[in-house]
C-alpha cells in the first residue's frame, strides 16, 4: 500500500535550490509538511511563501554537526515526527586530484559525507520509536549520485563522497532492516541547477559535463524521489537505462576509463 502524503513530514537538507526545492515542491503539492534547511534562508522562504502552507524553515550549514541535529529537533518540536528524512546538501568540485588540496578534501567530505552522517544520527533514534504509518515507521533518503559507481575524471573527490554516500545507505538499510525504517539512495544523472555554479565557487575550476552526458531536470529527479517516498524501495536511478549503464561501468573499469576519456576530450582541460 502506497504511503499517504497528506500530512506527510518531510525533511530536506539543501532545499534551497535544484533537486531540493523541486521535491519540495512537488511534496507540498501531495499535501506534505516540510522542514527545509540549507545556507540560503531567502531562496527557502521565497519558495515556502509561494507554496503557502505549514512549513519549517531553518538556515542550516550541513557541514556543522550541532546545526544538523538543531534542524531534526526543531523538525521533530513543530512536527512531533519526521516520517521522511532527505540528505540531499552537498557540492562538487571539478579538480584533479593531483591539484585537490587537503582542505578541499576535508571541505567536501564534511558537506557531502558528514552532513549526511549527523543527520541520521540525529534523526533514527527517535525515528525508531516512531508507530507505524501506512506499514513505515519512518524513511531516510539519501541523495548519492550515478558516479558513487564509477568515478569521474577531475571530479573524483566529488565521486568519492557519492560512493561513500551509497555505502552509508547499503550498510544502515541493513541495521535498520525489519525495524520499520526504510533507507533509499537516490543516484541522479546530470542535472540542469544551480550546481555547476556552486562547483565553481568551492574553489576548483568550474564544472565541466561531458559532451555526451545525459542530463535531467531537478523537477524529473524529485518525481521519481516523490514515488520511492510513497512506495520506499532501496534505490532509485531516474534516468532511464543509467543504472544499468553505471552496472556496466562498475564491473568493468578499463571500459568505463575509455568511454570517459573518449567523451572527455573536449570538454576536459589537460593535466
Amino acid at each position: 500500500m502506497p504511503r499517504d502524503l497528506t500530512g506527510h513530514v518531510l525533511a530536506i537538507t539543501g532545499a534551497s535550490s535544484g533537486i531540493g526545492a523541486a521535491l519540495a515542491e512537488a511534496a507540498a503539492q501531495a499535501g506534505a509538511r516540510l522542514a527545509l534547511c540549507a545556507r540560503r534562508t531567502d531562496a527557502m522562504q521565497a519558495l515556502v511563501a509561494r507554496l503557502g502552507g505549514d512549513h519549517l524553515v531553518l538556515t542550516c550549514d550541513v557541514s556543522d554537526p550541532e546545526q544538523c541535529a538543531q534542524f531534526i529537533a526543531a523538525t521533530r518540536q513543530r512536527f512531533g515526527r519526521i516520517d521522511t528524512l532527505v540528505c540531499n546538501a552537498g557540492y562538487g568540485l571539478h579538480q584533479p586530484v593531483a591539484q585537490t588540496t587537503t582542505a578541499q578534501w576535508e571541505a567536501i567530505w564534511r558537506t557531502n559525507v558528514l552532513g549526511t552522517t549527523a543527520c541520521i544520527a540525529a534523526a533514527v533514534p527517535d525515528l525508531l520509536t516512531q508507530p507505524l504509518r501506512d506499514g513505515w515507521r519512518a524513511q531516510v533518503m539519501i541523495v548519492s549520485s550515478c558516479l558513487a559507481r564509477s568515478g569521474k575524471p577531475f571530479a573524483a573527490a566529488y565521486s568519492a563522497t557519492k560512493a561513500a554516500q551509497l555505502s552509508v545507505a547499503e550498510g544502515l538499510r541493513g541495521e535498520l532492516r525489519g525495524q520499520g525504517v526504510a533507507v533509499t539512495s537516490v543516484h541522479p544523472v546530470g542535472t540542469a541547477s544551480e550546481f555547476d555554479q556552486a562547483a565553481g565557487r568551492a574553489g576548483g575550476g568550474p564544472w565541466r559535463r561531458l559532451r555526451s552526458e545525459p542530463r535531467q531536470t531537478p523537477e524529473q529527479v524529485a518525481a521519481a524521489m516523490l514515488a520511492a517516498i510513497r512506495r520506499p524501495r532501496a534505490e532509485v536511478w531516474p534516468k532511464r537505462g543509467s543504472r544499468l549503464a553505471f552496472l556496466i561501468a562498475a564491473t568493468s573499469p578499463a571500459l568505463a576509463g575509455w568511454v570517459f576519456a573518449r567523451g572527455s576530450r573536449q570538454a576536459l582541460p589537460k593535466v
